[in-house]
């Protein structure tokens, strides 16, 4: 039996041949089949893209830059030929020398590096304006005949109309003050001056440094009640520096809150645990990853960071990889995802159709994911999808998450210099320390040149008698030339470079050698500072713009939403000062006191006020260790005073008017 032989037409073996490239495409695609498989993926292209782009080599060369340490080949080079290698770090002092100088300017002495301050004008609610309509109205219908003439009425209106916007100012600028208060306390509680000074570490190292928050947590409180100790859990909000080597953008974004971002993180197995119950937490999966012992958790390299070597990066962090010994110890490292996610994934995870009605619709979300689980998944709570990280950098890059360059990268030239500089300088004080030892072997006799590297005082030397010695000395000396002075002024051009190069001058850290002749006096030091901080100016606007208004006008409509008290809610706005602080302390407060003293007459008086003199009064005293409340009565006890003074005068001239004696 002949076998049968299936015959096509070109057209269905056209056909045939693109459904197997078809497949063929689809099998090379990754496959979404759930929320977990979408995270994943998410993280692998952000990782991918982060190591190809060169980021992660250069927080690590940043990182041993700052540590004093050479790169590999280059020590490899030094040690090859003899002399020192020496690394004389100057890195390190000129980061520390930024850390202070930011520290200074962001934590001053009781006074807030932010304000929260009324909008310039007001805006009137339904129930403020119904009230001034009815006094307009009132006064109308009842002083017409009295003001007779219309433009005493326009007057008369616009009179009431600018009282009740002062009265609105004051009332703003009282919640304003409340709601000030409330987030100072906040702040403190939360952990953002922790936070705040990790984060200028951060930036002192790296090209980019992150914080977090505000991120709402459960902590314990302890209180007093009736005489006993009570515990409660409250949530607060929080605020931490996130490792910038933690820290995954989606490809080619711009900004944290363009595409997705990805944060690695390591959870306790107990702290993880407690968050079975909690809403949007999956108690199934919780369960499922708690249960894995501690030996699988930490051979699995599910999440690799993508650094290339995670033991380097445990070395410049001086940190043990491996010391959890036991399960008590160990961490389940997660991928923390914020970004879009369609609906169809989320209602096939468990999400509630009232969270996602439109399964076609993508929506914001934040996710939590280890070994393949979703343990974690919740809308974006922020009311316009805002996520808690914020970022900026030494130096800018308007098209990347990571900045230019770094403080070590910026000056990475100037410490190549050094180095060179101090080898040689090291390796000519070496050889000038002593005289060079020239021997004619030819001379000495065969014994010593056994011993010929054997210098002492008195020392014999034997020849032989049947050479020609043509009058030269079996030993001879020479002192090599030491070049200390020019090597040490090599050095010194080149810290001055990176005092150029970083916009960090070292008198900034007390060296008033650098500064030169105008260093040596407190005026000239004075100057040369006001002169530094045109420098720093553009690293503490960075902060301003980019971590402290965007975190404190999130935790401002926070607290407007979800605070209960009425006080602080009014129409108010996040003013950052850190560029008014960067001005000397002793400079700004020169000026207020000058701006006391040249105030301090009847006519300046009757423009600024009782109020106004005594805002001014708290500013200078601001800075002296005493309470201020003491000495300078509050605003309300000023008006009662006033209020006291004004009324012992009316009486006055009321009893004047009746013919009585003035009172003594």
């Amino acid at each position: 039996m002949k076998p049968s032989i299936l015959v096509k037409s070109s057209q269905q073996v056209e056909s045939d041949e693109k459904a197997q490239i078809q497949l063929a495409e689809q099998d090379k695609k990754p496959v979404m089949k759930n929320l977990a498989s979408y995270v994943q993926t998410c993280f692998e292209s952000a990782k991918n893209h982060r190591k190809e782009n060169d980021v992660n080599e250069r927080m690590l060369r940043s990182k041993r830059q700052k540590a004093g340490e050479y790169e590999q080949t280059e020590l490899a080079q030094l040690q090859s030929r003899p002399g020192t290698d020496i690394f004389f770090n100057i890195t390190e002092s000129k980061c520390e020398s930024f850390v202070a100088w930011l520290e200074d300017i962001f934590s001053p002495v009781k006074e807030r590096p932010w304000a929260i301050e009324p909008t310039p004008i007001p805006t009137i609610s339904e129930g403020s304006a119904e009230l001034i309509s009815e006094k307009i109205a009132s006064m109308v219908d009842g002083e017409m005949a009295t003001l007779g003439k219309s433009e005493d009425v326009v007057n008369e209106t616009n009179r009431l109309y600018d009282e009740a916007l002062r009265d609105l100012r004051e009332d703003a600028e009282q919640k304003a003050e409340y709601m000030a208060d409330l987030m100072d306390d906040q702040l403190q509680e939360g952990g953002w001056p922790e936070a705040l000074s990790d984060f200028i570490a951060d930036l002192s190292v790296y090209p980019t440094a992150f914080i977090k928050g505000p991120e709402i947590l459960n902590k314990k409180r302890i209180s007093w009640e009736n005489g006993e100790i009570k515990t409660t859990i409250e949530a607060i909000p929080n605020w931490k520096c996130v490792d910038p080597l933690d820290i995954y953008p989606s490809p080619n974004a711009r900004n944290l809150h363009e595409g997705y971002l990805c944060e690695l993180t390591k959870y306790d197995r107990s702290a993880l645990a407690l968050l079975r119950k909690q809403e949007g937490w999956n108690e199934k999966n919780i369960d499922a990853l708690t249960g894995i012992s501690y030996s699988q958790n930490a051979d699995s390299e599910e999440y690799s960071s993508g650094i290339g070597d995670a033991s380097e990066r445990s070395r410049l962090e001086d940190r043990n990889l491996h010391s959890a010994s036991s399960e008590l110890d160990d961490k389940i490292e997660v991928i923390e995802f914020w970004g879009p996610v369609s609906g169809t994934l989320l209602l096939e995870w468990g999400m509630s159709k009232k969270d996602v009605p439109v399964a076609e619709d993508f929506y914001e979300v934040n996710c939590v994911m280890a070994n393949h689980l979703i343990l974690k998944s919740v809308l974006n709570p922020d009311p316009i999808g805002r996520r808690p990280y914020y970022s900026t950098s030494y130096i800018k890059n308007k098209n990347s998450v990571w900045g230019l360059k770094s403080i070590p990268e910026k000056m990475q030239d100037t410490q190549r210099g050094v180095n060179g500089a101090q080898r040689a300088l090291l390796n000519n004080l070496a050889i000038a320390s002593g005289p060079q030892v020239v021997a004619n072997v030819d001379v000495i006799s065969e014994e010593q040149l056994n011993g010929i590297h054997d210098q002492a005082p008195w020392k014999v030397w034997a020849i032989n008698g049947n050479q020609q010695t043509n009058n030269v000395p079996p030993v001879s000396f020479f002192q090599p030339n030491s070049n200390s002075n020019e090597l040490v002024a090599v050095t010194q051009f080149y810290e001055g470079q990176a005092d150029d190069r970083t916009l960090i001058p070292r008198y900034v850290a007390g060296n008033t050698d650098a500064g030169g002749g105008a260093g040596s006096t407190a005026s000239g030091l004075s100057m040369l500072m006001n002169a530094a901080n045109r420098g720093i100016k553009r690293v503490v606007k960075n902060i301003d713009m980019d971590i402290i208004r965007p975190m404190l006008n999130q935790l401002y409509t926070r607290n407007m939403i979800f605070e209960e008290d009425d006080k602080i809610k009014g129409d108010a706005q996040v003013v950052p000062k850190g560029v008014l602080a960067s001005l000397a302390a002793d400079q700004v407060q020169l000026r207020r006191t000058e701006l006391l003293n040249f105030t301090n007459n009847p006519t300046d008086l009757q423009i600024m006020g009782v109020k106004g003199r005594a805002e001014l009064l708290r500013k200078v005293a601001g800075n002296i260790d005493m309470d201020i409340s003491k000495i300078i009565p509050s605003n309300e006890e000023l008006m009662q005073m006033q209020q006291a003074q004004d009324q012992a005068q009316q009486n006055e001239e009321e009893m004047q008017q009746e013919g009585q004696p003035p009172m003594e």
